[in-house]
C-alpha cells in the first residue's frame, strides 16, 4: 500500500477570471510552504435522532462545507508578489514593468545580440518608458536567464516608439530560449550628467529634473512609493549616484511625498541621502518597480485599480491512487483574508497567508488544463531580520539610531466571510469586510516619546525595508496610531515596551498600506 508522505507534497495556485472559474488555459505557479496549516474541506454532517424503541441514530446528511486554506512559508519576493493585489483589492501599479505578455503569462522577452524582444511598447507601458537624447535612458533588470549576460541591469539605448516590438541595450546579450520563469522589468532611468539636482533640508528632500523629466509622473511614479537611489561603490548591483561635492557618495531609499511636474519631493530619506548634491555633475540612477496598496471600491478618475482577486490551489498527492498515481486536490474561490509578516530577531522573516473559499472539489487522478506546466518561482532567496533588513522606521523617535525593535509583526485583514445560501452546499460569496493594517511588536524602552505617543493618541508613520540579492520589499504605513505601550523589566537587561499599531486613512496619502516591490538594489549598503 502506498503512502502519501508530506516532504513529497506540492501546492500551486491560478487566479481565476471570477470566483470559482479558472480561465480556458490557466497559469499555474508553484508555491514554497513551508506548512500548509489547514487544506481541505471541513464537513458539517447531522446526524438523525429520532424516538424509536431500537433507541438508534439513523443516517445523518451534510449540512455545511467550509474551505479556508492557511499556508506558512519563508519571507521571499516571490512570495511577497504571488498575493499582494489579492490582499490590498488592488492591482500593482506599474503591474506592466513586468516586461512578460499581458497579464504575465509567458513567454518571458527573448534576448538576442544587443536587444529584447518584446510586445509593442504601448502594449506593455503605455508610454512610462521615457527616453530623450542625452537621457534619462531607461534601466531593465533580467533574472533567470540561462546565460549569465542576460541577468542584472541593462541600459536602454535607443528611443522605443509605442510600436516597437524590440528593445536595444547597451549590453553584449547572448541569444537563447528563456525558460517560463525568467524575467525582464522595467526598473529605473538613469539621468543624463548635470540634469538632476538633489536638496536636502532635515528629514526631507527634493529632486529636480533641469530638461529631461518634465513629469516624473509619466514614469510610473506615484506618492506613497518607495524609491532607491544609486548605491555605494561596494559590490554588488552597483548604481550610479548624487555626489555631496566632497568626495562622498550620496545615495538610498526614500518615500515619494509628491510630484508638480519636473519636481519630486521626498521623505522617510536614508541616512546616506541626507547631504545636498553640491556638484550636480554625475549620472544617477533612480530605481523603482511596482506599487500595490488599498484603494476605494468605487472606482474614479484618479485611481481605477481596485480589483476582487480569487485564487485556486491544488495539492498534489504523489502515489494516493497507487504506486505511480498520483491525485489531486483543487481548493476554489478562494479570497485572500488575512496575511501576517513575522520578523523575529536574528532569524528568517517568515509570512502566512490565510484565504476563505467557496468549495473544494472531490479529490481526483485527473488534473486540470496546464496544471503539470505550472511555473517555478524566481525569486526565491529567503531574506532574513539581520543583514537584509535595510531599516524600520518610526517618527515616534526623531534618532533613527534609537529605534530597536526586538520582534516585529505586520498584519492585513479583510475580514472576508462565506456567504452561504439555500440549496447550495460551500459558499455561493464571500463577504470582504473593513479593511484593517496593523503592527505588533517589541521596542527597546529608548524614549519617553513612544510611551506618550500612546497616551496621547499621536499620528505616526512607519516603514519597513528589506532587500537581498533578489530586490527589496518596502512597506509604509503613512497614518497609524499605538496602543499598549505597557513594559517588561527583565533582571540584567533593557527595558522593554510593547506597542500595537492600527492604521487609519490620512490626509496626505490615499491609502493606509503602500507595498513597493524594486526588482534591483544594490546588496552593499555600507
Amino acid at each position: 500500500m502506498s503512502k502519501v508522505s508530506t516532504n513529497n507534497v506540492s501546492v500551486q495556485y491560478a487566479i481565476e477570471t471570477t470566483i470559482g472559474v479558472l480561465p480556458g488555459s490557466p497559469l499555474w505557479q508553484l508555491m514554497e510552504p513551508n506548512d500548509i496549516s489547514s487544506y481541505g474541506a471541513t464537513i458539517t454532517t447531522v446526524a438523525r435522532r429520532p424516538i424509536s424503541k431500537d433507541r438508534g441514530r439513523r443516517k445523518g446528511t451534510v449540512t455545511n462545507l467550509e474551505s479556508a486554506p492557511e499556508f506558512e512559508g519563508d519571507l521571499t519576493l516571490e512570495s511577497m508578489e504571488d498575493f499582494s493585489e489579492g490582499f490590498v483589492y488592488a492591482e500593482f501599479a506599474n503591474v506592466e514593468f513586468d516586461l512578460k505578455s499581458t497579464g504575465g503569462e509567458i513567454p518571458p522577452p527573448v534576448a538576442s545580440a544587443t536587444t529584447w524582444t518584446i510586445e509593442s511598447m504601448s502594449t506593455l507601458l503605455g508610454g512610462k518608458m521615457q527616453f530623450v537624447a542625452l537621457g534619462p535612458w531607461p534601466l531593465v533588470h533580467g533574472k533567470g536567464y540561462a546565460e549569465s549576460a542576460n541577468n542584472g541591469l541593462h541600459q536602454i539605448t535607443v528611443d522605443p516608439a509605442p510600436t516597437d516590438t524590440t528593445l536595444t541595450t547597451d549590453s553584449t546579450l547572448v541569444a537563447e530560449t528563456p525558460s517560463t520563469n525568467a524575467s525582464l522589468q522595467y526598473c529605473g532611468v538613469r539621468s543624463a550628467i548635470g540634469d538632476l539636482a538633489l536638496t536636502v533640508s532635515g528629514s526631507t528632500a527634493t529632486i529636480v529634473s533641469a530638461a529631461d523629466i518634465t513629469d516624473w509622473s509619466t514614469l510610473g511614479l506615484l506618492p506613497g512609493m518607495q524609491i532607491h537611489i544609486g548605491s555605494d561603490d561596494g559590490t554588488g548591483a552597483r548604481q550610479n549616484m548624487f555626489d555631496d561635492g566632497a568626495g562622498g557618495d550620496v545615495y538610498g531609499f526614500a518615500r515619494i511625498v509628491s510630484i508638480s511636474g519636473a519636481t519630486m519631493n521626498l521623505d522617510k530619506i536614508d541616512v546616506k541621502l541626507s547631504t545636498t548634491d553640491a556638484s550636480n555633475a554625475t549620472l544617477v540612477d533612480i530605481m523603482f518597480g511596482r506599487f500595490a496598496r488599498n484603494v476605494q471600491v468605487t472606482d474614479d478618475a484618479d485611481d481605477t485599480r481596485y480589483l476582487e482577486r480569487s485564487y485556486q490551489f491544488e495539492v498534489v498527492y504523489p502515489d494516493l491512487g497507487g504506486a505511480g498515481v498520483d491525485e489531486y486536490e483543487y481548493a476554489v474561490g478562494n479570497m485572500a483574508n488575512s496575511i501576517e509578516i513575522s520578523i523575529p530577531l536574528a532569524e528568517k522573516a517568515t509570512v502566512s497567508w490565510g484565504f476563505v473559499g467557496t468549495n473544494v472539489d472531490d479529490i481526483t487522478a485527473t488534473r486540470k488544463t496546464n496544471a503539470a506546466s505550472a511555473v517555478e518561482p524566481l525569486r526565491t532567496v529567503a531574506l532574513n531580520t539581520s543583514s537584509n533588513l535595510v531599516s524600520i522606521t518610526t517618527d515616534v523617535i526623531s534618532s533613527v539610531s534609537d529605534v530597536c525593535f526586538k520582534s516585529l509583526t505586520f498584519s492585513i485583514g479583510n475580514n472576508a466571510s462565506p456567504e452561504q445560501c439555500l440549496g447550495v452546499l460551500g459558499a455561493s460569496f464571500i463577504n470582504t469586510g473593513l479593511f484593517e493594517v496593523g503592527i505588533e511588536g517589541q521596542m527597546l524602552f529608548t524614549n519617553k516619546a513612544i510611551v506618550n505617543a500612546v497616551k496621547n493618541n499621536t499620528t505616526v508613520t512607519f516603514a519597513a525595508i528589506m532587500a537581498n540579492e533578489d530586490g527589496a520589499i518596502c512597506i509604509d504605513i503613512p497614518t497609524m496610531t499605538f496602543g499598549d505601550g505597557s513594559r517588561e523589566y527583565p533582571t540584567d537587561q533593557s527595558v522593554l515596551v510593547n506597542v500595537t499599531g492600527a492604521t487609519f486613512k490620512g490626509t496626505v496619502y490615499d491609502h493606509e498600506v503602500g507595498i513597493t516591490l524594486l526588482a534591483s538594489v544594490p546588496t552593499d549598503r555600507t
